[in-house]
């Protein structure tokens, strides 16, 4: 059965995905979190869901989706440790060096490929299948029909897709706005949500001046999740580890609904709206279901995917404004109710602005007027009722009315107190000496070094009626009070003289005993947990110094830093020179390849085909994981890491140079102004503080989804310029795929 994943930014959120009826949840920690501002997890928190969850059938997986350095990735390895002991159900990731560590010290984690690493090719897909991934959590931006053809292509790896939520405007794990803008890195769980801001455009074709130019609308399958279910898919994800409890509650309901076959359409649209009155913008099938187009050559003709005028919360429609009027105290308004509503509910109407925006205003319902002058608790829908809203706003005859919340929707607090943690389960071996008993611990995880133990002296007797030595030893053994284990089993080994039914050992000894090595025993699990375990250092291979990246962006297609192979191919068959086109640096001619790229095959094939045409003395940038197995099969070629791979970390270099024939280099972590490489099997080439790197890479096609032009007679191209605070940012389109880069300063 496919499995349904909730997202659960607290204890209280998973207990109540859990009740909702969901399969499994993702959640993160304290550390290295790629939403870094949720409550996240204590690992006593995490013992305790674990053990719920093993009571009710459930799964979690933990993420550790963020970049990190090589100072971190030496802390990590204590978290992966716990990880190992409470025996997670996967590790959700991002950094390179952080799966490799993962694939190589802790196998027992199973390998979960984060959306961050914004895999969605068929060749992304096996490279990490190649790297250790058991499971591959697609970019959000694959139609129905494309991940149908991975699926297809890629039959022996679990993969997970988004069904619900708030989507981001660019590709996740290659959003650079929020670094550019404020300082604070997506990729290190920090995310400012600039998509979420206003933009001006300040070009003369626009029909937009204002607005939120970059902001989603929502992702909300409903009942196409049965699609992807009949098309392979292995699990579904729902966004929002920022939501609250009662959000994750009504969002696995509905889904489980959807799942198990529900067919009461009353019941399902009820589910629907609680669900969207915990939190609901504009939504829509997305990508997977309302991109509009399969074939690049193809037309959309579908709604468009961005919500410019009011970025936020807009819950449920629950009626139409007839009528405004002004009274002594404040303002009403007439509406045509489409649902019921309450004294106590949060409603909400927009304002239109002169820039074209939309205003949201929030209230309390307080009071509710019938036609016939009468109050009433609950307005009925199909009625016409008066309701105060704040003096001096002016809602649009004929807007909506929202209601943002509802004063009965609510869950109750679960208790967590009665919950018990997790302990990992070992063998306990008990081997009875004349006057000793020798303790080992068998079958922890193998960073605790095997056969740890301890002797103690006790008076071994010979027992006065028939003893059952194993029984015996398991009741006191079973028992270890506070700490990480658990006996799973007892094995006795009798080396006395005496035969197991003669043996006695006086109960209060072996309490103390039992007291004594379960203490010794989680001292030891806590050191070696805590082990400083220094990775070793290489000796650094040596490869060529690359220039600064803004110094082999190509020429001919600015602020753009990769090159489109097609479109080079053509334009040199048409008689342009690579000088012109190329960046070529002391004779060398550089070939960054985008990170983006949904006609992989198409792409390979133009790469063959532009390197045979150029010939030697270039030099390949690798910027995406699916372009590591073109890199394999071309030995002939050098390829160098690109911005885009995120040289973090030594172990994240060793991983390229172990993947790559013909090393010509790498650039380190783009994000890093200086990134200290000592100690790295290879050293890094600094991108260099003057290079600008785009802030978003959207399939969102800006001329379409904001400017709302239509597809017909678009070449497909196109440069906007617009502004925020006074900063001047362009937008490319190419390909409809849309390129938002930092302006630089005319000259």
């Amino acid at each position: 059965m496919i499995e349904l994943t909730l997202p659960a930014g607290s204890l209280q959120a998973a207990l109540h995905a859990f009740a909702g009826g969901t399969d499994a949840v993702y959640l993160g920690l304290r550390q290295f979190s790629a939403r870094k501002h949720a409550t996240n997890f204590s690992f006593d928190e995490l013992a305790r869901l674990k053990q719920e969850a093993l009571r009710q059938d459930k799964r979690i997986y933990v993420t550790l989706n963020t970049l990190v350095d090589d100072r971190e990735l030496d802390g990590t390895i204590a978290i992966l440790r716990r990880l190992e002991l409470l025996q997670v159900d996967g590790v959700i990731v991002q950094d390179l060096g952080l799966a490799s560590l993962i694939h190589t010290d802790f196998p027992s984690l199973p390998l979960h490929c984060s959306t961050q690493l914004a895999v969605h090719t068929i060749e992304g897909v096996r490279e990490l299948q190649r790297l250790g991934f058991s499971r591959i959590v697609l970019s959000r931006e694959l139609t129905c029909k494309e991940l149908t053809t991975i699926r297809q292509a890629c039959p022996d790896v679990s993969l997970k897709v988004f069904i619900h939520g708030a989507m981001c405007y660019g590709f996740s794990g290659l959003c650079m706005a929020s670094q550019t803008i404020t300082g604070r890195s997506a990729n290190r769980g920090e995310c400012a949500q600039i998509c979420r801001t206003w933009f001006s455009q300040t070009g003369s074709d626009s029909t937009e001046r204002d607005g939120f130019f970059f902001s989603m609308t929502d992702l909300a399958v409903g009942r196409d999740i049965l699609q992807l279910r009949d098309i392979g898919i292995d699990s579904l994800k729902v966004e929002g580890r920022m939501k609250s409890p009662a959000y994750v509650r009504f969002a696995a309901r509905y889904y489980r609904m959807i799942l198990d076959g529900e067919t009461d359409e009353r019941a399902l649209s009820i589910a629907k709206n609680e669900l969207d009155t915990q939190f609901s913008r504009d939504s829509g099938g997305g990508w997977t279901f309302a991109y509009g187009k399969e074939l690049p050559q193809e037309n959309r003709h579908t709604v468009p995917l961005t919500t410019i005028r009011y970025p936020g919360h807009k819950g449920t429609v629950v009626g139409c404004i007839r009528h405004l009027g002004v009274g002594h105290a404040q303002s009403v308004i007439v509406v045509t109710l489409v649902q019921d509503i309450a004294v106590r509910d949060g409603l909400m109407v927009l304002e239109d602005e002169a820039s074209g925006m939309q205003n949201p205003v929030r209230f309390g319902l307080s009071k509710i007027v019938q036609r016939d002058g009468r109050e009433t608790f609950v307005g009925k829908s199909g009625t016409d009722v008066e309701i105060p809203i704040p003096p001096g706003v002016e809602p649009t005859i004929g807007s909506s009315l929202y209601r943002v919340s509802r004063h009965d929707l609510h869950v109750p607090e679960i208790n967590e107190s009665s919950l018990q943690p997790f302990r990992y389960a070992y063998v306990l071996e008990i081997t009875i000496g004349i006057d000793t008993l020798r303790i080992k611990a068998r079958g922890l995880p193998t960073w605790i070094p095997s056969g740890i133990g301890q002797s103690y002296s006790l008076d071994i007797q010979q027992a006065k009626s028939p003893q059952q030595l194993q029984q015996n030893l398991e009741k006191v053994f079973s028992s270890p009070g506070e700490g990480l284990v658990t006996t799973a089993s007892v094995e006795v080994i009798n080396e006395s003289a005496l035969a197991d039914t003669h043996v006695f050992m006086p109960l209060s000894q072996l309490k103390d005993i039992r007291r004594n090595w379960y203490e010794y025993l989680n001292k030891e699990i806590n050191r070696h947990i805590d082990a400083v375990t220094p990775m070793e250092r290489s000796t650094p291979l040596s490869l060529p110094a690359l220039p600064a990246r803004n110094m082999i962006s190509p020429l001919s297609d600015s602020p753009i830093p990769w090159a489109d192979p097609a479109k080079m191919l053509r334009q040199l068959q048409s008689g342009s020179q690579v000088e012109t086109l190329l960046a070529t640096v002391g004779g060398q001619v550089y070939l960054p390849l985008p990170p983006v790229m949904f006609e992989e095959q198409a792409l390979f094939d133009a790469l063959d085909t532009l390197t045979d045409h150029i010939g030697r003395n270039i030099l390949v940038g690798l910027n995406n994981i699916g372009q590591l197995s073109w890199a394999r099969n071309h030995p002939e070629i050098p390829c160098f890491a690109d911005i885009y791979l995120y040289m973090t970390n030594r172990r994240a270099a060793q991983m390229f140079v172990d993947s790559i024939p013909n090393m010509g280099g790498m650039y380190g972590w783009v994000e890093r102004e200086y990134l200290d490489a000592s100690g790295w099997p290879c050293n890094v080439s600094q991108v260099g503080k003057d290079f600008s790197i785009p802030l978003f890479i959207s399939r969102n096609c800006y001329r379409y989804d904001t400017l709302k032009l239509p597809c017909e007679g678009c070449p497909r191209n196109g440069s906007w310029k617009i502004e925020q605070n006074g900063r001047p940012y362009r937008v490319d389109v190419r390909n409809c795929v849309t390129i938002v880069s930092e302006q630089p300063e005319e000259q």
